[in-house]
């Protein structure tokens, strides 16, 4: 397992968020937020996540640059 902290302001930014890790289908992924942890892939899902609470985005394994480019914006720390 691949473990990122992810940042967003606001709802807009998880809209966002959710539509770059859309174009990666085949990686699995999750959303861990407090006590809840959704699937990366389920817009149901993000609208369950606090965007005022800390985000941790969860990896079947560490990414390629590919993914780490387009996740930038909301993991500084990546790169």
């Amino acid at each position: 397992m691949f473990s990122v902290p992810v940042s967003v302001k606001n709802k807009n930014g998880m809209i966002e968020m959710f539509e770059a890790l859309s174009h990666f289908p085949n990686i699995i992924m999750m959303l861990k937020n407090g006590e809840n942890t959704v699937d990366a892939h389920s817009l149901m899902g993000f609208f369950a996540i606090d965007e005022k609470l800390p985000i941790e985005l969860i990896l079947e394994s560490e990414p390629d640059d590919k993914f780490k480019q387009a996740i930038s914006k909301f993991t500084p720390c990546i790169a």
